[in-house]
């Protein structure tokens, strides 16, 4: 499955992962988005109906600093916008918040959900927490694996009601 990156140089260059994953050939440098485009914003969740697309047209990671950027800046970017659902960082910066993924956790968690775990898995291997995520995120993963928005979203809703507290 291809990956594309659009990076908005916002990150610092050394916490980069997107650009750890160009370096490594795991993704390609784009200006454009590219199939599945994974967005924060978006309205609609990445699930197992989202795989004929990507593998056709690729998966694009926005890398940028999603604190210092817009909605209006995702909504510029034409293709299919998924967002992912919840999902604990592994990584140093964000441990355990939720939403707070790393472009590289993003992959991870895009390949896991569409199935493709051993590739998923190989991008793990490439940063010293990649297995940290997968493991914080295991029961999540594998419950959104092979699933549909619908059900993901059922899975997601009861996730947060648990954290919160509510029936």
């Amino acid at each position: 499955m291809k990956v594309y990156i659009i990076d908005y140089h916002r990150d610092d260059p050394k916490k980069c992962t997107g650009k750890k994953l160009i370096k490594l050939n795991f993704a390609e440098l784009t200006r454009y988005g590219k199939g599945v485009i994974l967005d924060p914003y978006s309205k609609r969740i990445l699930s197992i109906l989202d795989k004929d697309i990507a593998l056709k047209t690729g998966i694009t990671i926005i890398d940028t600093s999603w604190n210092s950027t817009s909605k209006n800046e995702f909504e510029k970017i034409k293709g299919e916008h998924r967002r992912l659902p919840i999902l604990f960082a592994g990584n140093p910066t964000n441990y355990g918040i939720a939403y707070k993924l790393s472009s590289i956790e993003a992959v991870i968690a895009s390949l896991y959900i569409l199935n493709e775990i051993e590739e998923a898995i190989k991008i793990a291997n490439i940063i010293k927490w990649g297995h940290t995520f997968l493991e914080l995120n295991k029961e999540l993963l594998e419950s959104y694996r092979n699933k549909s928005e619908n059900e993901i979203l059922e899975i997601e809703r009861e996730v947060i009601e648990k954290i919160i507290g509510e029936p």
